[in-house]
């Protein structure tokens, strides 16, 4: 549209425009003011379909509906942009097309939503305190859920404070022991909602059990034999044809009768046959063969290795495949502080801390943090992450390493593997031999005795050896992991990995590059229990996590 065409301009210096360029280019970058909804408006001038969908719509019939939907797109799509530009006035068009691609579900939405009166409000126990409503369901009163006896403390330490007023002890037995006061306050203020009725879940299986709290609102019976019994509750099936499909598969397979059996298979039959979705037993999942035994990769096909993915394939290579596949989610985009940092080290190059800490105030808007001292203390750590960018510039110099460049593409083959990725940094030695300098920005490192074989830089060095940068030179002088975040000490913090050469399996980088390519490509992926699964993204489709074994 011409009024896209506009709202560009050339950057006469030639340098990078940054990463809200109009079309990634060199060079060219938005002019000053343009934003999101100027250029939408621009575009839509531009289609002329304003009046002609208007006129359809209040003509009626179906092409009328359409053309009102059509309407109410582009009016929901103004008003996002609208409020991304009022969020986020520095970023330009190009970060709102990122954060809408970021969104699993749309933010607004035009459609008309029910009356207060006829709505299921959703609500923490806290927030339902000083309310009322004639039904209530407290859901999830489970063991280790409710009461949460682990113990908090506020950013600020104002419990302490509390502590002290009343009079209250400071050991660990008072702090646990006020733990489950203020978990049994809110549980009785959740369950003293209800005026009418009151519904109290939970659930008993091999891994979980219902909470001590369910023996008060509910006392169990006792036997004959001195134990308290709870029998399950029998849940009515939903009237509608998914329940009577449920309830008919469990008598199928747990039916006390063979008749009852027999009668509840030729219901589902009947079921089938009016094609009602889940009767027909080809579709039920424990009955499912396996659909596909082939591997991932044709024998012969090439296999793309990043660098980075390499130590998460080997710690669990189903979290890897599922990864992969998009079980992270949507990105969610560049606006995070790591990002900034590395923007700014790529694209500056190799300045006094003065002028990158200027850049970073100028970007700082970029990242849509809202005003106060947590934002002031988030942009103190970045300062100082650049100040140690800074310091390792000068020392990097100092010590006879030269910049080669930033951000710079690799790609070379070792077999099926197709090692490629990008490097933070790359530098030279007097000597002519390179070395690959990862920036980290993170809280944690790796001790000395993981750095001797870490994936990562093992796979840099690899690459440099097999030409990866073969315009720069071709030996490896090592790789280097450069802490500037908080696992940076006082002095800076290089973490380097010697020459693969000096090493005393030097070909070990290499082999676990193309067996890593080989797994990619196969058909089996594990499931492998660590570390790392307490922050798995993908733990709920994990069939050795309780939360995985539910379809």
């Amino acid at each position: 549209a011409a009024g896209v065409k506009a709202a560009r301009t050339v950057n006469s210096s030639g340098t990078p425009a940054g990463s809200d360029r109009p079309d990634g280019g060199e060079g060219l970058r938005w002019a000053p003011g343009v934003t999101a909804e100027g250029v939408l408006w621009a575009m839509w001038d531009a289609t002329g379909l304003g009046e002609s969908w208007r006129r359809v719509a209040l003509g009626g019939g179906l092409s009328g509906v359409r053309a009102d939907r059509n309407l109410d797109a582009v009016v929901a799509l103004f008003d996002v942009a609208a409020k991304y530009v009022d969020q986020l006035p520095q970023m330009g068009p190009r970060g709102f097309l990122e954060h809408l691609r970021g969104q699993d579900v749309a933010g607004d939405t035009l459609v008309a939503s029910a009356p207060s009166d006829d709505t299921v409000s959703l609500l923490t126990a806290a927030g339902a305190a000083g309310r009322q409503w004639r039904f209530v369901v407290v859901a999830g009163v489970q063991e280790g859920v409710w009461p949460d006896l682990r113990l908090r403390g506020s950013l600020l330490g104002s419990e302490r404070l509390v502590d002290v007023v009343t009079g209250r002890g400071q050991s660990l037995r008072a702090a646990q022991a006020a733990v489950r006061y203020d978990e049994t306050r809110l549980f009785m203020v959740a369950v003293s909602r209800a005026s009418e009725r009151l519904l109290v879940t939970a659930v008993r299986s091999d891994e979980e059990q219902p909470s001590v709290y369910l023996d008060i609102v509910d006392p169990p019976e006792e036997s004959d034999d001195g134990h308290e019994l709870r029998s399950f509750s029998e849940v009515p099936r939903p009237m509608n044809l998914g329940g009577l499909v449920a309830e008919l598969r469990r008598e199928v397979v747990v039916g006390r009768t063979a008749s009852e059996r027999h009668t509840a298979a030729r219901q589902l039959a009947r079921l089938a046959a009016a094609r009602v979705v889940g009767a027909d037993p080809a579709s039920w999942w424990a009955l499912t063969p396996l659909s596909d035994d082939r591997p991932l990769r044709a024998e012969g096909v090439s296999v793309s290795v990043s660098p980075s993915r390499i130590e998460s394939f080997n710690e669990c290579s189903l979290r890897w495949l599922l990864s992969a596949c998009g079980g992270d989610g949507p990105s969610v985009g560049a606006a995070n502080i790591g990002t900034l940092i590395h923007d700014i080290a790529a694209e500056l190059g190799d300045v006094d801390e003065a002028t990158m800490r200027a850049e970073v105030e100028v970007r700082w808007g970029r990242l849509g943090l809202p005003a106060g001292w947590l934002s002031r203390r988030q942009l103190f750590e970045a300062q100082s992450m650049v100040a140690r960018l800074a310091r390792y510039y000068e020392e990097s110099a100092a010590g006879g390493w030269e910049r080669v460049g930033a951000e710079l593409d690799m790609e070379v083959e070792l077999g099926r593997a197709l090692l490629k990725g990008r490097v933070d940094r790359l530098e030279r030695d007097g000597g002519g031999a390179l070395r690959v300098v990862d920036l980290k920005t993170g809280s944690s490192k790796p001790s000395k005795g993981d750095l001797l074989r870490n994936a990562q830089l093992g796979a840099y060095q690899t690459a440099v050896e097999h030409g990866a940068f073969a315009e720069h030179g071709g030996a490896s002088a090592g790789a280097a992991l450069l802490q500037v975040g908080k696992a940076a000490g006082v002095k800076t913090t290089l973490q380097v990995q010697g020459p693969l050469s000096m090493d005393d399996e030097p070909g070990w980088a290499q082999k676990l590059v193309t067996d890593t390519a080989e797994g990619m490509a196969g058909r089996h992926f594990v499931a492998t229990i660590g570390q790392a699964c307490t922050f798995c993204a993908v733990r709920s489709s994990c069939p050795v996590q309780p939360a995985g074994r539910v379809i």
